[in-house]
This record gives C-alpha cells, structure tokens and sequence, in this order.
C-alpha cells in the first residue's frame, strides 16, 4: 500500500534528504503501482534530492514485477515506462529502456546464447555482470544464473525458448529445524 495520503505528501518526502519512512524495507514500501508516476517524476527532477533514490526504486520495482511475473502490475509500469521513454531526462530514458527489455524476456520466445543469458541476469538479478554466474545446467537446457549472496536468487532460462523462472531458497526457521528428522 502506498504510504503516501496525496502527491503533496510524498513530494515534501522526496525533498528532504533526511526524511525516511521506515529503519527497514522503506524501498519496499514504496513499491505500489499507485506511486509510479510520482516516482518518475521525482526521479526526473535535478533539484530533488532523492532523484537517484527514486530511479533506484523504479529500477527494483520494475525487476520485481516482471521478474516474478506481477502481471496485476504490469499495466501501470507499461504506462509509466511509455511517459519515462518521452521524457528529456536521459536517466529516465534509459530506465524506459530497462523496462522494455524486462518485458521483452516473458514476450518473445527464442533461443538464448550466453551473452544474451548475461544480459538477462544482469537484468533480472540486478547485479553486475562480473558477480553473476552463468553456466549450462545439468542436463543441458537451461541457463542457470545466480548471485553470490548467503540466500541467493537462481534464475533458469530454457536455452532454446528464453522463458524463465527465478527460485529463492529461504533459510530454514529454528522450528522447520526443530521438525527436521534427526
């Protein structure tokens, strides 16, 4: 739910640096289809000092959404990317891009090479090239992409169709770990 009871709201947020919604998952928060138009416009405005703050939560958001297939989402983000692709802003511009790719990876069905599988992990894992690993799949079908993180995200991409699917593994709680069998 947007955290936010009108744009005067979230426009007296965006400009002071030192106002924060939350100590954790403030980002999060602020992933609601309703605030991306005033997301955008802040991300395009020189004199907000949250510019770069906003670009990186439109960034998140978009990856999230199509990422994880949100498609409820889908609508608002075409319609906000279609305003950031017009805009004079060049930061805004290449997020429209970002957004196009992004919807481009569930549209069209074809054979994906590995640097088109680097792409799409960069893409949808939101991590540098040189951090991600791409490799062949047991098996030999699919893409298998992954980040280096304590509680990663794999990404499998079908190697000749270029669908995917992105898999989480979540740490096991102490009482999924109590009902382990010994």
């Amino acid at each position: 739910m947007w955290p936010f009871p009108d744009e005067r709201a979230f426009r007296a947020w965006a400009a002071d640096i030192d106002a924060w919604l939350s100590d954790q998952d403030e980002d999060l928060m602020l992933h609601d289809p309703a605030g991306l138009p005033l997301l955008l416009s802040a991300a395009q405005d020189p004199d907000c000092p949250k510019k770069d703050y906003c670009a990186g939560i439109l960034a998140d958001y978009a990856r999230r959404t199509i990422g994880w297939d949100k498609t409820e989402v889908y609508r608002a983000l075409r319609e906000t990317a279609t305003k950031a692709a017009a805009s004079h802003d060049s930061q805004a511009r290449q997020w429209a891009e970002y957004v196009t790719r992004l919807f481009s990876y569930r549209e069209k069905a074809r054979p994906v090479n590995r640097a088109r599988a680097e792409q799409m992990a960069a893409d949808l894992l939101l991590g540098p090239a040189d951090r991600l690993v791409v490799q062949v799949a047991p098996g030999g079908k699919h893409w298998l992409c992954a980040e280096p993180d304590a509680y990663p995200t794999y990404l499998y991409i079908n190697r000749r169709t270029g669908s995917f699917r992105l898999v989480r593994f979540q740490p096991l709680s102490s009482l999924e770990i109590a009902a382990l069998p010994s």
